[in-house]
């Protein structure tokens, strides 16, 4: 194997943490292996080591990469309750089109394969997002703009749903279902006061 070029710590973790993405996504979490993460970025399996203890450790580290992404859609908190609805359905949509590292949380294959406390992290981060959407939701219905006929984690459950719905064939595939704007107009037909 030919000498790699020698990184900084953080930049060495991350190319691991991207191989490892990358080769679960194409090959599957059941093809993960650290030699095959070695591999792709040309480094021996005991240098993986000196950055990550273990396998387990280097899931864990993806697991959290992703969750950060899912963090990073999270709307401010000076919107009003519906445009901060509007905003999530936008930014998670497009997240979700557009890396397909990040959807990967979203089977049940590849939570399933991550060690338990990586496993914990994710459950921890959708309950705290459905619980967010579920204020704002809240926040909308007082302020009138949002229907007030059903719970707000009842929409707000109706909203995961169709934003994750984006994942799923066929109607993820679908021309009116392939960007943030057409999902949000979906969403608003279903939400807002008025538009029943």
């Amino acid at each position: 194997m030919p000498a790699t070029k020698r990184l900084p710590t953080a930049e060495r973790r991350k190319q691991i943490v991207h191989a490892g993405l990358e080769l679960c996504r194409k090959e599957g979490i059941a093809s993960l292996r650290t030699e095959k993460i070695a591999r792709r970025i040309g480094v021996t399996p005991g240098a993986l080591f000196r950055h990550f203890p273990s396998k387990a450790a280097i899931l864990q580290a993806m697991a959290e990469s992703l969750l950060e992404r899912l963090e990073e859609t999270v709307p401010g908190p000076h919107l009003s309750g519906l445009e901060w609805i509007e905003d999530h359905v936008k930014k998670r949509v497009r997240l979700l089109k557009e890396d397909p590292h990040v959807r990967m949380l979203f089977s049940e294959g590849f939570v399933f394969a991550l060690p338990p406390e990586a496993q914990g992290k994710v459950r921890q981060n959708f309950m705290k997002s459905w619980e967010r959407l579920a204020e704002n939701v809240a926040r909308a219905q007082q302020q009138g703009e949002v229907r007030d006929d059903l719970e707000a984690h009842e929409l707000g459950a109706a909203i995961v749903g169709l934003v994750q719905a984006v994942l799923h064939p066929p109607l993820g595939e679908l021309a009116e279902w392939s960007n943030p704007e057409s999902v949000w107009q979906t969403v608003a037909d279903l939400i807002i006061s008025g538009r029943r």
